[in-house]
């Protein structure tokens, strides 16, 4: 398969690659199929989730242990009916991240994590109850405290 991105011009990817969303992401909940693209310029911390059905639109993502190795919270029990979650190990998490025009700026949301069930690639955004996450987490500073 093959898509014309805005960002990264055509880009070949298998069916296998399609990670599907159940609602789609807070706000984009029409478009539920994305691609992971790899971006080697930053050391993998970063990655694009590129929607395959839309070629305009990408978000920057990351792994928050990246950030903070004591990121933990419960993945409800209806995600991990409906994502079909079987193995912890299967579970990959990222966070959104907001990149302004200053870098130094750039957030991450740590209260809405997308989970995906690496297994069958299919994933959620989860809203978290839990108030230790805040939506804009400095993801720069962090990154220089971890190391």
């Amino acid at each position: 398969m093959k898509i014309d991105t805005k960002h990264f011009g055509e880009i070949e990817f298998e069916e296998k690659d399609i990670i599907s969303f159940c609602r789609g992401l807070l706000g984009f909940e029409e478009i539920k199929r994305y691609i992971l693209i790899n971006n080697e310029d930053t050391g993998g911390v970063f990655k694009w989730l590129q929607a395959v059905d839309r070629p305009d639109l990408a978000f920057v993502v990351m792994n928050p242990y990246c950030i903070l190795d004591d990121f933990e919270f419960d993945i409800p029990d209806g995600v991990v009916e409906k994502l079909g979650i079987e193995k912890p190990e299967d579970v990959v998490v990222f966070t959104i991240v907001v990149v302004p025009e200053d870098i130094s700026k750039m957030t991450t949301n740590l209260k809405a994590p997308v989970i995906v069930n690496s297994a069958n690639n299919k994933a959620e955004q989860v809203v978290l109850e839990d108030d230790r996450y805040n939506l804009k987490h400095p993801v720069a500073q962090s990154l220089k405290d971890a190391g």
